[in-house]
C-alpha cells in the first residue's frame, strides 16, 4: 500500500525593509474638525531611520533593539508595526491568503527617537506594510495607503519619502521639487513630550486659527535649494505649545542660531529640534557644538530627502 503525499507547507523566508524617519520643514495647523486639526505641512524624509525584520513562522513576537531599544516601545498589539499588519490582513481576509502574516514576529531596529517628532512610530508602521505586502506577493498600492492612514497621516508619506506637502491631516500627499541634499542635525531630548497634549495646547492659545497653508516662497527655496531663504519662511505652528511644557527648547533652538545655524525649527511636535547646516562640514561642527548645550541629549547628524520605505532583503 502506498502512503498518500502530502504537501509541504513552505514558510517563507524573513524579510528586510527599511524606512525614513521625516522632519516637518514647514508645519501650518488650522481648526479641529471632528478632532482632527487641518494641516498643511511639508515633510522630509530623513536617512535616519528604522529597519524591519518580519519573520513568518513566528509567536507574534515584537523584538525591539538597537540605539533606542530601551524607550518605552509597545510591545504589544498597540504597537504601530503590529496595527499595519493587522490592518492589511482585516483589508484583504476573504480575497487573498494572509495566513502567512498572522504569526509574524517582528523585530524593529529602533534608530530614530520615541516620542520626538521624527516619526519612527509611524517608519515602523510603513516598514511592516512593505514588508507584508511583500510576503502576501504584492498590494495594491490603494490598499496599502488605506492602511497608512489608518494607522497615523505620517505613515502615507514615509511609505513614499522624498519631499511632499501633506493636507487634510497630513495624508493627502503631493510631491515638492527639492535641488541637492539639506544638511539637518536632529537634537533630541530625553523628555517625551505626547502629540495630543502639544495640540491641546495649541487650541488654548489659538482659539481662532488661521486657515493653514504653505507659504509659496518655502516651495520655491526647496525647488531651489537655498537654505538661507527657506530660513526666512519655514516654520512650525506647534512651536509655542511646545515651549509652553517645555521652555528648554526655546533656550536650544536660540544655542543652535548662536551655533551658526541656518534654521532652528521643532519636528512635528517636539520635542526633537532640527537645525539646517549648510554643508556636511557645517553639520558636524554644529553636531559638536549642540552636544555640548544644556537640555540637548544627542545631536545627530542626517540628510534629506531619503526615499521611503524600502524592502534591502527578502526572496
Amino acid at each position: 500500500m502506498t502512503t498518500p503525499l502530502h504537501p509541504r507547507t513552505t514558510i517563507p523566508a524573513p524579510v528586510r525593509v527599511q524606512a525614513p524617519g521625516k522632519i516637518n520643514i514647514h508645519l501650518g495647523v488650522g481648526a479641529a474638525n471632528d478632532g482632527y486639526h487641518e494641516l498643511a505641512t511639508v515633510f522630509q524624509a530623513l536617512n535616519l531611520g528604522e529597519t524591519l525584520t518580519l519573520i513568518p513562522g513566528g509567536t507574534r513576537s515584537i523584538i525591539v533593539q538597537g540605539r533606542y531599544a530601551d524607550a518605552a516601545v509597545p510591545h504589544d498589539e498597540t504597537n504601530f508595526a503590529r496595527r499595519a499588519v493587522d490592518l492589511l490582513i482585516t483589508a484583504l481576509e476573504g480575497e487573498r491568503d494572509v495566513d502567512v502574516l498572522r504569526d509574524l514576529d517582528i523585530v524593529i531596529d529602533k534608530q530614530v527617537p520615541v516620542a520626538g517628532g521624527m516619526g519612527g512610530g509611524s517608519a515602523d508602521a510603513a516598514a511592516a506594510l512593505v514588508g507584508a505586502a511583500h510576503l502576501v506577493g504584492g498590494v495594491d498600492d490603494a490598499i496599502v495607503h488605506e492602511c497608512a492612514v489608518a494607522v497615523g497621516a505620517d505613515v502615507a508619506f514615509l511609505l513614499r519619502g522624498g519631499t511632499a506637502i501633506g493636507q487634510g491631516r497630513g495624508e493627502l500627499l503631493s510631491p515638492v521639487l527639492t535641488r541637492g541634499t539639506f544638511h539637518w542635525v536632529m537634537a533630541t531630548s530625553t523628555s517625551p513630550l505626547p502629540t495630543p497634549d502639544v495640540y491641546a495646547r495649541f487650541d488654548e492659545l489659538n482659539p481662532d486659527p488661521a486657515p493653514a497653508a504653505v507659504p509659496d516662497q518655502v516651495l520655491k527655496a526647496l525647488a531651489a535649494g537655498e537654505p538661507d531663504t527657506l530660513a526666512e519662511f519655514a516654520a512650525n505652528d506647534l512651536t509655542e505649545a511646545a515651549v509652553s511644557f517645555m521652555p528648554e527648547i526655546a533656550e536650544i533652538m536660540e544655542a543652535g542660531r548662536d551655533a551658526g545655524a541656518v534654521l532652528p525649527l521643532l519636528s512635528g511636535s517636539g520635542p526633537t529640534i532640527g537645525f539646517l547646516a549648510r554643508d556636511a562640514h557645517h553639520a558636524l561642527d554644529l553636531a559638536v557644538l549642540l552636544q555640548a548645550t544644556r537640555g540637548v541629549n544627542e545631536a545627530l547628524r542626517t540628510t534629506g530627502p531619503a526615499p521611503g520605505a524600502h524592502i534591502v532583503d527578502g526572496d
